[in-house]
């Protein structure tokens, strides 16, 4: 992503022109580092504008309007910066501007750009800017990013979209498929001197075994090892990974999914629910917790028990209480069965119908009773309990441990998406 911030001027305003180069200056020093800067002074010719990605317009004064909109049609995202408002420059210095008319200049140039660029953004202060830079960072990643689907999606996940190509269309994202006969093939082939960073991670990490013997530790081990080294061949940043049926090599992928998502940059979304892998992407461009998909549970006290065994240990920062346990729905292998934190606010969210809508509720965890489901279990509150009812999109939620769902929503208006 390259961004190019442009200052406009007009002579009609800035008559001096060493004080308008002195002002120029101040502002572009004030701009975040690796943002090309331009002075526009009167009507430059849009083909001589720096090439970018993205532009902060910076109105300096007034009767640049023309100039300000014709600039924002030559890049992809754009952004109105209020350099005059008091505290984003010298005293001095935006009193000049205001004199110049540069306040009026800015709403005239939002009502008119808002309307043409529907992801247009107003940056009021340093954060604002700081904001518009880290949201289009997450952009320009998501469209830059590759998923692998390992296998098919389980036949029960029947909210995805009907083909991976309309992921494709809607993010700029690139998926590729991977059969799992070729993940089978990588854990028969794994070795313990492989397998042990991930068989040493879970001992250190656990505080007791239930059922799982040492051997199906080690196995659980050695399919971890596979799946992060899978991803790697492929250099994709997620996957969504079809895992029932490598229960016939007799062991599973949970623990691998859970150190997908904890111990490396990359994430993984289980029963090939390419819905979920893709929320997570959106998810990690600014969760600084880590990512958990679950399924809901309905409560008669209008809270939901979310259950999965693919949690990770390191939720929000230091390990968390964890048990090593047999896979919920077959009884073998080995899952996780993590106590999660209580009491923390945390985001749901989930995009489906064909990619062209995502869920967003956000809640507090709280304890509640233990129920004979997935391992890993967390009560939740919503904020809006029927407002979660009215608007699913499917099974599987994605949680944050955090509220990021204003981060999110703006991030789906960049991609279009309607969020319920």
């Amino acid at each position: 992503m390259k961004t190019v911030a442009l200052f406009f001027a007009s002579s009609r305003y800035w008559t001096d022109e060493a004080a308008l180069r002195r002002a120029y200056g101040q502002l572009a020093g004030g701009m975040p580092q690796g943002v090309e800067c331009a002075l526009v002074r009167d009507t430059a010719d849009p083909a001589a504008l720096p090439k970018g990605d993205c532009l902060i317009a910076v109105p300096m004064s007034g009767a640049v309007q023309r100039e300000v909109l014709a600039a924002a049609g030559r890049y992809a995202q754009a952004a109105l910066y209020g350099a005059y408002i008091r505290g984003n420059a010298p005293d001095e210095l935006c009193g000049e501007m205001l004199r110049c008319n540069a306040a009026p200049t800015l709403m005239d140039s939002w009502a008119v750009l808002r309307r043409r660029m529907p992801g247009a953004r107003l940056a009021l202060d340093a954060a604002g800017l700081a904001g518009t830079l880290a949201l289009w960072q997450a952009y320009y990643a998501v469209r830059g990013a590759t998923l692998l689907m390992i296998g098919k999606t389980e036949p029960w996940v029947i909210s995805n979209a009907s083909s991976l190509a309309v992921y494709e269309r809607r993010f700029g994202l690139s998926i590729r498929c991977a059969e799992q006969a070729e993940l089978a093939g990588l854990y028969r082939q794994a070795q313990r001197q492989q397998a042990r960073p991930y068989y040493e991670w879970f001992c250190q990490n656990s505080t007791g075994c239930a059922e799982p013997t040492d051997g199906q530790l080690w196995d659980a081990a050695r399919m971890a090892w596979a799946l992060v080294s899978l991803l790697e061949r492929y250099g994709a940043q997620g996957a969504a990974l079809a895992c029932f049926d490598l229960l016939s090599e007799g062991t599973t992928a949970c623990l691998g999914v859970s150190y997908l998502n904890d111990c490396t940059p990359r994430f993984a979304a289980c029963e090939g629910d390419m819905d979920s892998a893709v929320t997570m992407l959106l998810m990690k461009q600014f969760a600084k917790t880590k990512l958990w998909m679950a399924n809901p549970g309905l409560q008669p006290d209008g809270t939901v028990n979310f259950s999965h065994c693919t949690a990770p240990i390191r939720c929000t920062g230091s390990p968390r209480p964890c048990i090593l346990r047999s896979h919920h729905e077959s009884g073998i292998g080995v899952s996780l069965q993590v106590e999660l934190p209580l009491d923390i606010p945390v985001t749901a969210c989930r995009i489906s119908n064909e990619a062209s809508q995502m869920t967003l509720h956000t809640g507090r965890t709280i304890r509640g009773p233990y129920e004979p489901a997935c391992r890993t279990q967390l009560h939740v509150r919503f904020e809006d309990m029927q407002h979660y009812l009215g608007t699913a999109l499917g099974c599987h939620q994605v949680f944050a441990f955090e509220d990021i769902a204003p981060k999110l929503r703006e991030l789906a208006g960049l991609f279009g998406l309607e969020v319920l």
